[in-house]
């Protein structure tokens, strides 16, 4: 048997999680840990083929990475996420990267522009516009609820960031009968 790690571009959801469990058991490989950006299998090699293994991942639009620098840069996106979906923003982003990755913010940030070409600063952003139109289509939120929960002071500082990324207002968006959500893996 045969213990192999691998090193996901792409994987930053649960249901990236999903996939490739239901994926990776279909070949017969056995999971022994999985986590976004990473897993851990055990696979017989005489009957699964390293090939069959690699296909399954990259058919589903992941990729695997082996580059330092891209790994690195795949955790911070995954933290960035967490970050503006999950917490209430109280601690800075930059402390909040340095604590979860335990590096300094300046060799994150440097990392970060050199693989991806932005900076983590408009990685935000795009991130916060992208859930921003989450909650508009849910519906559930008023549009100051909405502007708390991804991190903004104010409505008002939403609504301009808002309509300069989109050229839309919060209204105007909400009352669009589909949305034009980018995947986060596309960001």
């Amino acid at each position: 048997m045969k213990v192999e790690e691998f090193k996901i571009k792409g994987m930053i959801c649960s249901r990236c999680v999903k996939v490739l469990t239901i994926e990776l058991r279909n070949t017969g490989a056995e999971i022994l840990e999985i986590q976004l950006g990473r897993i851990v299998i055990k696979y017989d090699s005489k009957l699964i083929s390293r090939t069959k293994i690699i296909d399954s991942i990259c058919e589903n639009d992941f990729e695997i990475i082996k580059d330092p620098r891209l790994i690195l840069s795949e955790q911070i996106k995954k933290w960035v996420i967490y970050y503006v979906w999950n917490t209430f923003h109280e601690e800075k982003l930059s402390n909040y990267l340095e604590r979860k990755l335990n590096k300094s913010y300046n060799l994150i940030s440097k990392n970060f522009h050199e693989s991806v070409g932005m900076s983590i600063d408009r990685y935000q952003v795009i991130l916060k516009i992208e859930r921003t139109k989450e909650l508009l289509e849910e519906g559930q939120l008023s549009f100051s609820e909405v502007a708390y929960s991804v991190g903004y002071q104010s409505l008002s500082a939403l609504s301009k960031q808002f309509k300069k990324e989109t050229e839309m207002t919060l209204k105007e968006y909400k009352n669009l009968e589909v949305g034009t959500r980018v995947p986060l893996d596309k960001i």
